[in-house]
């Protein structure tokens, strides 16, 4: 019989000798040193009981158990406290209903499957269930139970005591108006913990099963604080995140002689670098030399110093040892004109920032995971497919699911990974999120908590857009992930895709699930949507948000847009906008139901039609892409929502003008090109942001 067998053995014979056990907790608490082992079977079990290991650290017995050293490699958001669970701190809980917790808490983590099974559910159990998800559960269910014992011993605490002996003396009236007047938080976590309370299995260790149905149970309203966070990025934000990003990273590999993996992304790099100056342009050698004297302010050794640097006869003594840090320092300036150190720190980190940007942007990984990514090992390979993953879980990657735990990776994406290998190097620190200061010799490599990923990404937007408006985005860590799903929802409903990236987004990851399949048939826009946000409340917000988009571009009375009957079309919105504002509602109010009704828009891609059969001319018919648009066609009606698409034309047309091959075809690039700008400018947009 293995320790989980006898554990669970020892906790079933709790509720099986209830009536005989309760009388030693009454009058005082029961430890392995205050009992008399010598007596009758009830004392040996609770004895046996309080000895009994429930973690590498604690006994049963314990106020406080800590699983810390229980749980591989746990990410930094769990490490300490959160693997830890205080028993004492719920001190209006008598002795032996605490007990019976302690038995529930521990039966839960050894049998996860017994109590995530619901009866009549087709949905599988859970085969295991993380510490720190336990301690959550059972916290916020233990603040619930110490409240209704916190009003019942106002009658006096050695009556009720006595009176409420097992957590199943309890009343229905006492668990209701508990529920009534308390004043925390009412969440998930002790709503599963009811669960667990009320679970047929629970009977094992209660003696018996609840008599309470929790889920009828009246709580308060729930006054959630307002989200102050954006759930998305903005379209213009999202663009410009993209386009700054890419060209940051793409620019320092060229600059290091790398080879750049995103070839879309290299033919747009000049143009995307029109008027962006950067704080420093390294080169291959000042970089090395960059890294070489990061490490050595630290203190590293030369043989350590070795291993990422090739050392210039410069920096070196007679005796063939590096020369002093600030003497080398002085050499670095004199020989690559270096006016301060802290321009080539800033490029750096800003680059950094944008490798960091674009592998969170494009995955759609949740911080907790972000934070567990080691850069040098977490590219492998699937089925001849690059995928992310965590360094911890790489070698379970046939177990590993898509957008939970690996992650397809576009061309941009190992783009991204290399230019941060590079760098990290200066740092000598393998996570991705992790400080931008080099590591001291002597201290670990760490990473960053998912805490910090907000702080670490407001500092980039404050570079790209300044402190103001970085405020403005009002950034939160799961901004990225929710990003990607909101714009793969527009793209579904027919609106533009804002980035090049996006496509190749859809592309690997339709190829890559459709791989083995017998089926062939490849997840769709709003399928991968879906699997990113794992969240059906919040994917429906999500979705919603881009149906109440697409309604706007071509519904908004007072939206932008041109053509010869753009005037026409506005004064038709406007008037039945005018109906609905004097019937009462705001016009936000007349786009939701709009969305909810499902309201369908044509989209041919670069603008709206506006034609319709009366007016069908079979001269000129309509093919989409660059023809709808006002300058081509009379029926053409384009909104700012298409601005990006017209962009992406400007950029790309631009980009061939130079390229071999093309020479015969300039004039008609330059004809598109100039058709693009003028769709822009009455747009009243920018060519180029």
């Amino acid at each position: 019989m293995n320790l989980v067998e006898t554990n669970i053995g020892l906790l079933n014979e709790l509720g099986k000798n209830k009536a005989f056990l309760i009388p030693l907790f009454l009058k005082s608490n029961v430890s392995e040193n205050n009992l008399d082992t010598t007596s009758n079977y009830p004392v040996e079990l609770v004895a046996s009981l309080m000895l009994m290991k429930v973690t590498n650290l604690s006994r049963f017995g314990d106020d406080i158990w800590d699983y810390n050293e229980d749980v591989i490699n746990p990410a930094r958001s769990v490490v300490g406290a959160k693997l830890r669970m205080n028993f004492v701190q719920y001190s209006n809980i008598p002795p032996y209903v605490m007990t019976e917790m302690k038995c529930l808490f521990h039966y839960v983590l050894m049998a996860p499957a017994s109590f995530t099974k619901d009866q009549g559910s087709k949905k599988s159990a859970k085969k295991s269930l993380k510490p720190n998800t336990v301690i959550a559960q059972f916290e916020g269910g233990l603040r619930y139970l110490n409240f209704v014992f916190k009003r019942l011993n106002k009658h006096g605490v050695e009556f009720i005591q006595d009176r409420y002996r097992s957590v199943t003396d309890i009343m229905d009236a006492d668990f209701r108006k508990a529920a009534q007047l308390f004043t925390y938080r009412v969440d998930d976590q002790i709503h599963q913990f009811l669960k667990y309370l009320s679970h047929p299995f629970a009977a094992r260790v209660l003696g018996e099963q609840m008599k309470v149905d929790f889920t009828t149970l009246q709580w308060p309203e729930q006054n959630p604080k307002k989200r102050k966070e954006r759930l998305v990025f903005e379209n213009d934000v999202f663009e410009q995140n993209v386009y700054h990003s890419t060209q940051k990273i793409v620019g320092f590999l060229l600059s290091l002689e790398e080879e750049v993996q995103d070839k879309v992304a290299l033919s747009h790099y000049e143009y995307l670098s029109k008027n962006k100056r950067n704080t420093f342009d390294f080169t291959k050698d000042i970089f090395n030399d960059y890294v070489l004297i990061r490490l050595l302010t630290k203190g590293y050794s030369d043989e350590f110093i070795s291993q990422f640097c090739d050392f210039s006869k410069d920096y070196l003594n007679p005796n063939g040892k590096l020369k002093f840090n600030e003497e080398i320092r002085k050499i670095a300036k004199a020989k690559y004109g270096i006016e301060h150190f802290d321009d080539l720190r800033k490029e750096v980190n800003e680059v950094y920032y944008a490798c960091a940007y674009i592998i969170g942007q494009f995955s759609g990984m949740r911080p907790s995971e972000s934070a567990e990514v080691k850069i040098s090992s977490c590219l492998v390979v699937d089925n001849g497919f690059d995928v992310i993953c965590s360094n911890v879980k790489k070698n379970k990657l046939e177990n590993l699911k898509l957008f939970d735990d690996k992650w397809v990776a576009i061309p941009i994406m190992k783009d991204a990974l290399r230019a941060a290998l590079l760098i990290s190097q200066l740092k000598n620190n393998d996570y991705l999120f992790s400080n931008v200061d080099t590591v001291n010799p002597d201290a670990k490599s760490k990473n960053m908590a998912p805490g910090g990923i907000a702080n670490f990404f407001n500092n980039y937007f404050s570079i790209i857009y300044g402190e103001e408006k970085a405020k403005e985005i009002k950034f939160n860590a799961y901004m990225l992930r929710h990003t990607l799903a909101y714009q793969l929802h527009r793209a579904e409903l027919g609106l533009p895709f804002i980035s090049f990236q996006l496509k190749h987004v859809v592309d690997v990851v339709g190829k890559y699930t459709s791989f083995g399949s017998t089926s062939g048939t490849t997840l769709g826009y709003g399928e991968i949507a879906e699997r990113i946000t794992q969240d059906k409340a919040h994917n429906r917000e999500i979705r919603h948000l881009a149906e109440v988009e697409r309604i706007k571009s071509l519904m908004d009375p007072n939206g932008t847009y041109v053509g010869p009957k753009a005037k026409e079309h506005k004064a038709r919105i406007t008037a039945v906008f005018r109906g609905y504002i004097a019937a009462g509602y705001t016009p936000e109010e007349v786009f939701d139901a709009m969305a909810e009704q499902g309201m369908a828009v044509i989209n041919v891609g670069g603008g709206f039609c506006f034609g319709g059969v009366e007016d069908f001319d079979e001269s000129l018919p309509c093919i989409g892409s660059l023809r709808c648009n006002p300058i081509r066609c009379s029926n053409a009606i384009v909104s700012q929502i298409h601005a990006p698409k017209w962009r992406e034309i400007v950029i790309t047309n631009r980009a061939l003008l130079k390229k071999e091959g093309y020479e015969d075809r300039q004039d008609q690039l330059l004809s598109t090109i100039r058709e693009a700008e003028e769709v822009l400018r009455w747009l009243g947009e920018e060519i180029i942001l």
